[in-house]
């Protein structure tokens, strides 16, 4: 049953992949209008909505994130974004009071993010980016620590997306070559909504946290 709810999943991320992928590819041109990339990314949380994870609390301690880009521009100063991005999620819970002091303990979020986002140029070097993230959960540590603490829970395998919205700046440098360097300060915000079960779990309900951040990229443009 583990396997074929992995295979679900993967399916899933198969499918959102190749969806975002063939709508850009739709405009896709050899006319220097695309780019494409790699990025690294690091972070911390700002703010963790109460009452998650069987009405304890939790506070996000850092992430970091890799992955890959593309870009299109669409008209004048407008581009349209997507690609891929593996992002692990650090968090400390603290159980909610029960009658015995336990001590807050470590658990993790692991996403596979698709983002679909545009990119507002400026006339400088400046641009300003913003839109929905597609987070589809690869792995959470804390259904382990749920189910240490209470043996007839049953983890829950058909979760679906956590669904997040972005919003940065970003400072771009294009070289000779059409390789471009960029810097992105930005912000997330995950929790908004969901498709498929992933709130919907008394025992995984309320993760909803506000994190900052700061990516790095190279790309080439085409």
């Amino acid at each position: 049953m583990n396997n074929r709810n992995q295979l679900n999943r993967m399916k899933k991320i198969i499918f959102l992949f190749s969806f975002c992928f063939s709508i850009i590819q739709l405009f896709a041109q050899n006319d220097m209008k695309n780019l494409i990339g790699t990025h690294g990314a690091f972070g911390t949380g700002i703010y963790g909505a109460p009452g998650a994870i069987g009405g304890g609390a939790y506070k996000v301690n850092y992430y970091y994130a890799f992955g890959l880009d593309y870009s299109r521009h669409l008209f004048k100063h407008w581009d349209l974004c997507s690609g891929v991005e593996y992002a692990y999620t650090k968090m400390t819970v603290t159980p909610a009071p029960t009658g015995a002091e336990r001590p807050p303990e470590n658990t993790n979020l692991t996403f596979i993010t698709i983002p679909a986002l545009f990119k507002r140029h400026t006339e400088k070097v400046v641009s300003f980016k913003g839109g929905m993230l597609f987070n589809i959960l690869s792995k959470s540590g804390d259904e382990a620590w749920i189910q240490s603490r209470n043996k007839e829970y049953k983890p829950t395998r058909d979760v679906a997306m956590l669904l997040g919205i972005e919003l940065g700046i970003g400072f771009e440098h294009k070289f000779d070559s059409n390789v471009t360097l960029s810097l992105n300060p930005y912000v997330r915000w995950n929790g908004i909504g969901s498709v498929g079960n992933f709130l919907s779990s008394p025992q995984i309900n309320g993760y909803r946290f506000l994190q900052g951040g700061i990516r790095i990229g190279v790309g080439y443009r085409f």
